[in-house]
């Protein structure tokens, strides 16, 4: 989990974009990105069989220990709890994306412990703890994912693995997972000001599009936003070690697993109403 942007990483293996292999796991992953909408609600904290927890490396330790603690979870075992953060923080705060030629949108956090915890791992709120980071080891641009229009673009923390086969339908689009800026404004770099008051946000939802395109770069799965997001580009140069085949498997797995218990539910609760 070697995550800080100053310090470059050494590639392993061959370059994914090619090879049978490479080519297939990336078609099945273009279903990853269509979550249903449940995908990304307030996923259950109850207690649930337990799960290995993921190491931490000695010097990501030592880092987040600084900004944070790590707490004992029921469910999600060891994770790290934000202590420098303000009131009303939420994981991925806005303006801080920008586009890259490689990399597609890249969340440029400048902040020791945000370079680690918004490009590895995932992030689950909790009543009691708040925000919680439950550690990872694999790589992405960002941990989110997307709806957007013309008017409008938001995104919501993807959750940890083993949340995704327990959402239940009535955690549908859960409003405080989700941050919406002005299309035009997230162009501009925003402000962080001009969010979308969370009592918008069920509208929001509602008039915009999932993102479901990607591309496989160099071993990870890359969201590709529509072409009229435009931001702030800038060239950043990331070493990283390519997923591998079994954890690209498990998250088409686990995607699956949602889609197929949601399908109906989704279909009923995104249909416009009709009472009077």
């Amino acid at each position: 989990m070697r995550a800080f942007a100053e310090i470059v990483l050494l590639r392993r293996g061959v370059r994914a974009g090619g090879g049978r292999l490479a080519a297939m796991l990336a078609a099945l992953l273009l279903s990853l990105f269509a979550f249903s909408a449940s995908a990304v609600a307030q996923p259950s904290n109850d207690i649930r069989e337990a799960v290995r927890d993921e190491p931490v490396q000695a010097e990501v330790r030592t880092v987040l220990s600084q900004y944070g603690r790590f707490v004992q979870h029921a469910r999600f075992g060891e994770v790290w709890v934000p202590t420098v953060t303000p009131q009303g923080w939420h994981p991925y705060p806005p303006c801080q994306w920008v586009k890259t030629r490689q990399y597609g949108w890249y969340y440029d956090d400048k902040t020791p412990w945000g370079q680690i915890v918004h490009h590895y791992g995932r992030w689950f709120w909790d009543q009691q703890i708040g925000w919680a980071w439950d550690p990872g080891s694999e790589f992405s641009p960002g941990w989110v994912v997307w709806r957007s229009s013309p008017e409008w673009t938001g995104w919501a923390p993807m959750p940890p693995d083993q949340a995704l086969q327990t959402i239940s339908s009535d955690q549908f689009d859960n409003s405080d997972q989700w941050i919406f800026v002005e299309t035009a404004k997230f162009n501009a770099g925003c402000n962080a000001a001009q969010t979308a008051p969370v009592e918008r946000i069920p509208v929001l939802l509602r008039q915009t599009k999932w993102i479901t395109a990607v591309e496989f770069v160099d071993g990870i799965v890359v969201i590709v936003l529509p072409p009229y997001l435009i931001g702030p580009f800038v060239h950043v140069h990331i070493g990283f070690e390519p997923w591998p085949a079994w954890f690209m498997v498990q998250m088409m797995k686990n995607s699956n697993f949602v889609w197929q218990k949601t399908l109906n539910n989704v279909a009923q609760v995104c249909a416009p109403s009709n009472a009077k």
